[in-house]
């Protein structure tokens, strides 16, 4: 398995969750168009474009190997637009991490052989304009080295 093919895994997975459960936000409305784009924002079309909002975008960090197997670093970025007068977005955004991460923890193995290792990290940009908030759950995923093929015709 790649680290494409566990992005791909893990956006299905997402969204089967996503669509599963219609997460409800604790403080606010339900986002049940969150969109979920792997790596990359679709390219802006227009000042409202509605691709731009809701949105989770999984995307690869840093990858590292230790010769037995990868340590793939996973993002979720997250991104809702709340309008609720209380300014619960990154409350939301904690809430959905917080979402994400027991869901994978639970679920184990994504795709027959990666696994997400309970170390995580979680970052909210406080510098984004109401009523949008943004955050960032960041991961780690074993997966591992492909397997040497034809050795034993050396033999």
């Amino acid at each position: 398995m790649t680290d494409i093919e566990l992005q791909k895994d893990i956006v299905t997975e997402l969204k089967t969750l996503l669509t599963s459960k219609g997460i409800m936000m604790p403080l606010g409305d339900m986002f049940a168009d969150l969109k979920v784009y792997p790596q990359d924002m679709p390219l802006k079309q227009d000042e409202d474009d509605e691709q731009q909002r809701n949105y989770i975008v999984v995307m690869i960090g840093e990858e590292e190997s230790d010769g037995e197997e990868w340590d793939v670093e996973v993002h979720f970025s997250i991104g809702i637009e709340d309008r609720d007068a209380d300014c619960s977005g990154n409350r939301n955004i904690l809430y959905l991490m917080n979402e994400i991460y027991m869901h994978f923890t639970k679920t184990g193995i994504i795709g027959r052989h990666c696994k997400m290792e309970k170390k995580a990290y979680k970052t909210l940009n406080l510098e984004a304009a109401f009523p949008y908030f943004e955050g960032d759950l960041i991961t780690h995923w074993k997966l591992p080295l492909p397997e040497e093929e034809g050795l034993e015709d050396l033999i």
